[in-house]
């Protein structure tokens, strides 16, 4: 996968443009041929016969921000022309005149703008062999030699810095390719034979606990967050790792004092600026990668869509954190140069400010707390703040190093996967077209949508983002995730009063009220949505037919596991019941266990008759469920292998994963978790 990914990149630059592209070692390099750099560097501060030009404006030496102010003045003096193209003819003998001539072309007046009046041909053809070797400071007003000493300072640093360089990009590869290539690999092993009993037993330990104590799915105190299970903590662990080893090693200083003026250390803090800047462009197509729904990653391993959000989270706060470092760094070794108070006021340096900001301000925004108070306001914000770290990272690079087609690979790969989640996001919305939807309300606080025309298989983990264009016009945009069933699986065909069921196998509160509910006949091209109103969109949905709605779906979420066991334990609260019934559907082996509240029992009256084909079943109202004891009588059963499919409140769902945990490790009982939550 890392060779893959090495390879790939050039690629994909080149097909943006068709000049020369791709990461510093690989595709490219700054200074090359380095020989014809380092003649150009040689007399590159050499004051000249340009009258109406400032001298001391003249940068065309270094790591530039720009075209060169004196490039009018070097298209038409002879002296540096005929001086670069004598250097370039003796120092670089082994280089092809073509690619001498494109040097020429792009870099002699420092302006790819500017053109010299000559051609290298041309110049050539025009130089006498020079007598004179210039010394640094003269005004270069004759044809000159350059010194073995001058261009050998300046042909190793040349070579220096692009080493420096390569072993950046090697390990911006590196890098990336560890945070795609991990997940794929993790997975893969699953399959293997030989890895089932290992994985298996290692689940308890190294899977499925929380890092932090019982919470997962409930917040850690204060708001602080979820804690995410261990496994998804030990990637992470090992990509903040990786991130902070390629971060700070191999900086080799220059042996020569620094042509920039850097001293050593402030040279080894430029060097941390630019490579960090480098991870952090890098980490952005990782993190939009991370959060997408059309995530290739979840089509090709067993990971759930939740994970990689956790992953997103961290993935982005290491972007944020690279991108402070690299501010802080080459902000100290710039005010070491006392070129700081000029660079500030550069439209680079600028837009760079721009994004580092945005970024910070993305991780504030995107605190649980925020995100709690209003998913939709936050969602708004975190795609604006989004577009302006994009937005100012591009300028970024665009004033710093115009068309150098290094870092801008970035951000056409950061495009690229916006645009194809959106493209596929669109497309299943088209396959859907647009639906009418018949709203029944159960109670004040569910409802039930059933939409016809949509032929989707009832299977395990199946869910839907809905949009309501109508309900709130000027946030059509807006759509929320649902579990979705067959609606021949939940309805009876003819309308019908309906008691509680008494069955031996239910133990419902006999004291609940009689409840009357009209249901339409439907066939298998229907599917049922049943939503608990919250703020927002779905308290607007009240009891009405030919609800225009668009679907996007079906996700799916992995199965295969939890179907291959002996055993299938179903564990839901309130309605996390609707994200469950499919799964009942699919195994032969099912037992369901249900609690919900008092004013919940409307949902338990309408699933009457999905619940009548489960013949092992628990319900409670009013009640919580002992999700200990539960899972204790799967182990006294003698199940070698109990697959345990949790959906509903999220201290129902932490509660689950701890006795799994506890008795995975003690029971000699294998489990197989699923936990059917929906997060942000």
């Amino acid at each position: 996968m890392k060779v893959s990914i090495a390879a790939l990149l050039p690629f994909l630059a080149s097909t943006v443009t068709g000049s020369k592209t791709g990461l510093i070692g690989y595709g490219q390099l700054w200074y090359d041929p380095p020989c014809a750099y380092a003649c150009r560097a040689a007399i590159g501060n050499a004051p000249l016969e340009c009258p109406s030009l400032d001298h001391s404006n003249m940068d065309m030496g270094g790591h530039s921000h720009g075209g060169s102010p004196m490039a009018p003045c070097i298209a038409e003096n002879d002296a540096f022309l005929l001086t670069l193209a004598h250097c370039l003819s003796t120092r670089c003998e082994d280089i092809p005149a073509s690619k001498l001539e494109a040097y020429w072309a792009d870099q002699t007046t420092g302006d790819k703008s500017v053109d010299a009046k000559w051609t290298y041909g041309a110049a050539l053809a025009n130089v006498e062999r020079p007598e004179r070797e210039y010394i640094a400071g003269e005004t270069l007003n004759y044809t000159a030699l350059i010194s073995d000493e001058s261009y050998e300072y300046q042909y190793d640093f040349n070579v220096h810095f692009d080493w420096e360089e390569t072993v950046q990009s090697t390990f911006v590869i590196v890098l990336i390719s560890m945070g795609v290539a991990t997940p794929v690999f993790l997975s893969a092993i699953t399959y293997l034979p030989f890895m089932t009993t290992a994985i298996a037993r290692i689940k308890p330990y190294l899977i499925y606990p929380s890092v932090i104590r019982d919470y997962n799915i409930r917040p850690l105190p204060y708001l602080l967050g979820n804690a995410p299970t261990m496994g998804t903590g030990l990637w992470i662990a090992m990509f903040v790792i990786l991130n902070i080893i390629l971060g700070a090693v191999s900086y080799k200083t220059f042996s020569y004092p620094h042509p920039w003026g850097f001293t050593k250390s402030t040279e080894v803090l430029a060097y941390v600026g630019y490579r960090t800047g480098h991870i952090s462009f890098a980490l952005l197509p990782l993190t939009v990668l991370f959060s997408s729904r059309n995530n290739i990653l979840l089509w090709i391993t067993n990971w759930h869509f939740s994970t990689f959000l956790v992953l997103h989270r961290w993935v982005a706060r290491l972007c944020a954190i690279h991108a402070i470092i690299h501010s802080i760094t080459l902000l100290a070794a710039y005010v070491s140069l006392g070129t700081y108070y000029t660079d500030v006021h550069k439209p680079y340096w600028i837009w760079g400010i721009v994004g580092t900001l945005c970024l910070l301000l993305l991780l504030f925004q995107s605190l649980l707390w925020f995100r709690r108070a209003s998913y939709e306001v936050f969602l708004i914000l975190h795609i604006l703040l989004t577009l302006f770290v994009i937005v100012g990272c591009w300028y970024h690079i665009y004033y710093w190093k115009p068309d150098s087609s290094i870092y801008e690979l970035w951000i056409y790969i950061v495009c690229a996967v916006w645009f194809f989640d959106r493209l596929f996001r669109v497309i299943r919305v088209a396959k859907n077209g647009i639906r009418r939807a018949t709203v029944v309300e159960l109670s004040d606080e569910i409802v039930r949508l059933d939409i016809s025309g949509v032929r989707w298989l009832s299977a395990p983990g199946y869910h839907a983002y809905v949009y309501f264009p109508t309900l709130q016009p000027l946030r059509a945009w807006q759509n929320h995730p649902f579990s979705v069933n067959n609606s021949a699986l939940l309805q009876k065909c003819t309308p019908s009063t309906r008691e509680l069921s008494h069955d031996k196998d239910m133990e419902l509160n006999r004291t609940a009220p009689q409840i009357t509910i009209s249901q339409k006949a439907t066939g298998t091209d229907s599917i049922s949505i049943y939503i608990k109103k919250h703020r927002g969109t779905t308290s607007l949905l009240t009891e009405r037919f030919g609800l225009p709605v668009l679907l996007e779906g079906p996700y799916g979420s992995p199965s295969r596991e939890i179907l291959k066991c002996d055993r299938v334990l179903l564990i839901c609260g309130g309605i996390g019941i609707t994200g469950l019934l499919s799964w009942a559907q699919a195994h032969v082996n099912v037992k369901l266990a249900w609690s919900l509240k008092e004013s919940s029992q409307p949902l338990s009256k309408d699933l009457e008759t999905a619940l009548t084909g489960i013949d092992d079943k628990t319900v409670l109202v009013g009640e919580r469920l002992d999700v200990k004891a539960l899972l204790e009588q799967e182990v006294e059963a003698g199940w070698k292998k109990v697959g345990v499919v949790v959906c509903g409140p999220a201290g129902l769902c932490d509660s689950v994963r701890a006795v799994v945990v506890t008795l995975g490790r003690t029971s000699g009982v294998v489990f197989e978790l699923e936990v059917d939550a929906f997060s942000w």
